[in-house]
């Protein structure tokens, strides 16, 4: 499987993919201050439609790259579909 850097913009998270009902906030900024400190966390998973990219695994890693402000992308795994 290939993992592509995917623009956090143009990851869409407003699909009811999220299978939580919430986020945790703490796990955001744990992982946040792991991506400042330079760690790697594993691809998020995400579902590209044609037109779409719908995120199904990773919104904690999401939230906490936004959170980080360090890059506009992340690593994905990307399936069609």
């Amino acid at each position: 499987m290939t993992i592509t850097d995917l623009s956090l913009d143009v990851i869409r998270i407003d699909g009811g993919t999220q299978s939580r009902q919430e986020i945790n906030l703490a796990v955001v900024a744990e992982y946040s201050e792991a991506l400042q400190l330079g760690e790697t966390l594993p691809p998020v998973v995400v579902f590209h439609d044609g037109a779409d990219h719908w995120l199904a695994d990773g919104f904690h890693r999401f939230h906490a790259s936004r959170q980080a402000k360090l890059e506009t992308t992340i690593p994905a795994h990307v399936h069609q579909g």
